[in-house]
């Protein structure tokens, strides 16, 4: 071996030797695994009493007892977590149907067809009567009509009296009819009355000139601002800004103007009940905001509303 041949293999000897004795006398570096505790489950709690969170949604016409409803129940359950969102009757049912809340508001019976889906859901629709209502017949102001005709009115809306002088308001010329929006249960109830003679002719229908809102209150303000207009609302949206009219029962008899006492009486041709639906009988927080609801306190909120207890 040459000279240079054999410096090299020294070399490399030397500095294996140097890392050994180097890595000798360090100690070892042991990794340090953190162990992963996973957290403790969250215990689940049950909706009962004032802690259950509830969800409402639904009719327009429920609305305002819902809301008011809401208000006073949280005042004095201020740890009640309440959500009331208005609509029409069929989206509350569908909402309940689909699970998306605890207490659908209806504004008229729940029918076959949706009974029938929520079923095949796994929910059990059950009916509660929270209310009961007229449905007011109103005018603009201007208009000198104060009462009407059963019949009369039926075909106003059918569309076979399309002159406001044919119903006793000359001079306004043709009628604009305004009304609510085919899923509303107030339309539901106005048809299943009204139109059809209180189910008499099935084959009755709104005419198509008919203008459909989406809520009581387009229907109020659609009202105040056309001077041949006439519509429908419920009784508890009645302000100053339309004229109320009177309505015969069908059959002949007297006119009868909407109010509680006539509603409770039954004398006022155009009455309905409001519901609420839960799926099965009412638990926990639902089941004591019901008892709330209908009691005393509850019941006082519908009559301040004008519309009329069921007690």
């Amino acid at each position: 071996m040459d000279t240079k041949r054999l410096i090299a293999a020294l070399v490399v000897a030397a500095l294996m030797t140097v890392a050994l004795v180097a890595l000798s006398g360090c100690p070892q570096q042991q990794e340090q695994v953190e162990e992963i505790i996973p957290p403790e489950p969250e215990p689940i709690v049950e909706p009962t009493g004032e802690t259950g969170k509830i969800v409402q949604v639904g009719s327009t016409t429920v609305l305002p007892i819902a809301e008011a409803w809401r208000k006073a129940f949280n005042e004095a359950h201020p740890t009640a977590e309440r959500a009331v969102t208005g609509g029409v009757s069929g989206a509350g049912i569908e909402a309940l149907t689909s699970g998306t809340c605890d207490i659908a508001n209806a504004s008229r019976p729940i029918k076959d067809k949706e009974k029938s889906s929520s079923e095949t859901a796994g929910i059990d629709p059950v009916e509660h009567v929270v209310a009961h209502d007229g449905i007011a017949v109103i005018v603009h102001p201007d208009n000198p009509l104060s009462s009407i005709d059963f019949q009369k009115l039926s075909d106003m809306f059918v569309g076979d009296i399309t002159s406001s002088g044919d119903v006793g308001a000359s001079g306004l010329g043709n009628i604009q009819l305004i009304g609510r929006d085919s899923s509303s249960g107030t339309y539901e109830a106005f048809k299943e009355i009204v139109v059809t003679l209180e189910g008499e002719d099935k084959d009755r229908d709104f005419a198509a000139s008919a203008l459909r809102e989406a809520s009581n209150e387009a229907v109020l303000k659609a009202v105040s601002q056309t001077t041949t207009g006439i519509g429908y609302v419920g009784l508890g949206y009645v302000d100053d800004s339309v004229k109320v009219i009177a309505v015969a029962p069908m059959g002949g008899g007297d006119a009868v103007a909407p109010a509680v006492e006539t509603v409770k009486d039954g004398s006022y041709p155009i009455a309905r009940k409001l519901f609420m639906y839960t799926n099965g009988e009412p638990q926990g927080a639902v089941a004591e905001y019901f008892d709330w609801g209908l009691g005393p306190e509850g019941q006082a909120i519908v009559a301040d509303l004008g519309f009329v207890p069921v007690n």
